[in-house]
């Protein structure tokens, strides 16, 4: 089981929708995922249609070292997807309620969660503070999606040294992912810069400003399910192929399958709420 923690101190660089469209993908293609929404805001646990429940994380910092275990496994909710399951937020998740950074990392450890999750995916707030060094301790890897602006290139090497010195035996940053690409020079330039300070760690994929991301979120669809055949979608595929080295063509037919699925469900679903109407 491989921990990652989604993180950048900037907001506004689409670390949710990069969480939540990861963790679609792999669990389309038949892996387990654990997601943990990691921020007050939950609009991860909104942007995978489940919302705030009880307990969710908050209860987990806020329970003794012996407690946190079960409180854990009795805050993981469904989605809706097989595969992929859920740690809510909730608005009142503030840094001051973590008292020791490696409570989130004990807790996640005494459940021996590897035997059910191939992956957990930890979504954080901007910043870094109590909430994102808990995670980062947490996790095995750091995925950075970023903005291609000289601000948040500059902040990258500083986020790096942070998380050296607060966090020493976290999580590193092993890939950095370009986001919001719109293939013009000058963002292109900002990629050459990254290659420079990040030898082998920025992806080759980058993720396009594509209105399909908005539109999911706002029409509470699933990506892949409901947009397949969207630039965004084609590209979150060959993401999660190089992030992951899956096979690129075995992730496509994987999730083509599961949505000509779900286009079969929905299909019988209204077929026979026709029928109950009708008698």
């Amino acid at each position: 089981m491989k921990i990652i923690s989604v993180l950048n101190h900037k907001g506004g660089v689409g670390k949710t929708t990069f969480t939540g469209s990861i963790a679609q993908a792999l669990s389309l293609t038949g892996k387990k995922v654990l997601a943990i929404d990691n921020d007050s805001q939950h609009n991860l646990s909104s942007l995978l249609n489940v919302g705030v429940k009880h307990p969710n994380i908050l209860d987990i910092y806020a329970a003794s070292p012996s407690e946190a275990p079960k409180l854990l496994l009795g805050s993981i909710v469904k989605t809706g997807l097989p595969g992929l399951h859920l740690i809510t937020s909730c608005s009142g998740l503030l840094d001051s309620v973590v008292s020791d950074l490696f409570h989130l990392k004990n807790a996640i450890e005494a459940c021996g969660l590897e035997r059910y999750y191939d992956f957990i995916l930890i979504d954080n707030a901007p910043g870094m503070d109590k909430l994102q060094s808990s995670a980062i301790n947490a996790c095995h890897e750091i995925y950075v999606p970023t903005e291609l602006k000289q601000f948040a290139v500059d902040g990258l090497a500083e986020m790096e040294r942070v998380l050296k010195e607060r966090c020493p035996q976290g999580g590193r940053i092993t890939k950095i992912i370009p986001n919001f690409y719109r293939s013009i020079r000058r963002q292109n330039t900002f990629i050459a810069a990254l290659n420079t300070m990040f030898p082998g760690r920025v992806t080759e994929t980058r993720i396009p400003v594509d209105s399909v991301f908005d539109e999911v979120v706002t029409e509470g669809k699933i990506l892949f399910l409901h947009r397949l055949y969207s630039n965004g979608a084609a590209c979150y595929i060959k993401l999660v192929h190089e992030l992951f080295m899956l096979d690129e063509d075995g992730v496509w037919d994987s999730i083509a399958d599961k949505r000509i699925e779900h286009i079969r469900a929905q299909a019988r679903d209204r077929y026979y709420k026709k029928r109950r109407k009708a008698e």
